[in-house]
């Protein structure tokens, strides 16, 4: 008989999601990722941040630990950053992912 290919979650993504239903929230609040909300092509928002890697009228990088975010546009600009909350503001038309462990653009 055939073995199936069963696709399983890493260690971490096992041990979040344990977690979460342990103690009846939402996965993403205890799995290190950022939350990212966008208001249209204007605004966005990433909480979850641990530093500006890149700063720029045209590109802005954010490290949020597990993965870097690049927000790409025109006239784009920081309008607040504290307590781990980022909010960019500008023409937004491109929004990049890029895990910690990969090199990035």
């Amino acid at each position: 008989m055939k073995k199936k290919n069963r696709c399983r979650k890493s260690g971490e993504d096992a041990f979040f999601e344990t977690i979460s239903r342990n103690l009846d929230i939402p996965a993403d609040a205890v799995s290190g990722y950022a939350r990212i909300e966008m208001s249209g092509n204007r605004e966005i928002s990433i909480d979850g941040c641990l530093g500006v890697l890149e700063y720029g009228e045209n590109a802005i990088s954010i490290n949020t630990g597990r993965l870097t975010v690049k927000i790409c546009g025109a006239e784009l600009t920081v309008v607040s950053m504290q307590n781990g909350q980022a909010a960019i503001k500008g023409i937004i038309t491109c929004v990049d992912f890029c895990n910690r462990e990969e090199v990035c653009w």
